[in-house]
């Protein structure tokens, strides 16, 4: 009869069971497979492998480059990380709407990608130096994106905003707390920007964006 051993119940033969190397090794083989630092080029391959993951387990992903660990009901990173990205360039807009993309040589938006922690939040901080070309306000909030279908999980605010009213240059900034986030899911937060009024130019230099997981 097989017996296990005490911490993982790993199986090993007794003297009485039937001489058997190849099934034996192949026993112990996949009770410790699941036990070990499984390794996956993306989430999708380890979801198509694992089919039903157990609380404990750890998986490396190649892409993003990331532990990650079963809790049980989600695979989360095994250490979330904060996320920081930024853009040197200076960009502007004039548009009462919200943008991710300014004029000028700020042409490319700053994307910072993360994976939900299991409490579900995140706090972003973001903010750049800002200035308006009349008594108008300038405002950087940020999009929180889901990124498997780019659906919107947090819209842009004003009351999520940095405000500028003034022709001075400012260096500012802010943060707010994200919550409700499906943990172990990846989204993208995107800085965007706008003008109160048309009238207005709205001057951004040094964008940077960071996400803090809520552990």
């Amino acid at each position: 009869m097989t017996a296990y051993t005490p911490l993982n119940a790993l199986p090993y033969p007794q003297s009485t069971d039937t001489a058997n190397l190849p099934l034996h090794f192949q026993s112990m083989a996949e009770a410790i497979d699941g036990r070990t630092v499984m390794r996956f080029g993306t989430a999708a391959l380890r979801d198509a492998a694992v089919t039903t993951p157990v609380a404990g387990m750890v998986a490396w992903l190649t892409t993003p480059g990331q532990l990650t660990h079963y809790t049980g009901t989600v695979w989360a990173p095994v250490a979330p990380v904060p996320v920081f990205k930024i853009n040197n360039n200076l960009g502007t807009t004039a548009s009462t709407t919200a943008v991710e993309i300014l004029t000028d040589s700020a042409t490319t938006a700053v994307t910072a990608a993360f994976t939900a922690p299991p409490t579900g939040q995140v706090i972003v901080t973001l903010g750049a130096y800002m200035y308006s070309s009349a008594a108008y306000g300038s405002y950087m909030s940020a999009t929180v994106y889901k990124a498997s279908d780019n659906s919107v999980a947090l819209a842009p605010s004003a009351d999520r905003a940095v405000v500028v009213n003034s022709t001075n240059r400012s260096s500012c900034s802010t943060q707010f707390l994200v919550t409700g986030l499906a943990a172990g899911t990846v989204y993208n937060a995107v800085p965007c920007f706008w003008s109160a009024t048309a009238a207005n130019t709205a001057t951004f230099d040094t964008m940077f964006i960071r996400v803090d997981p809520v552990l």
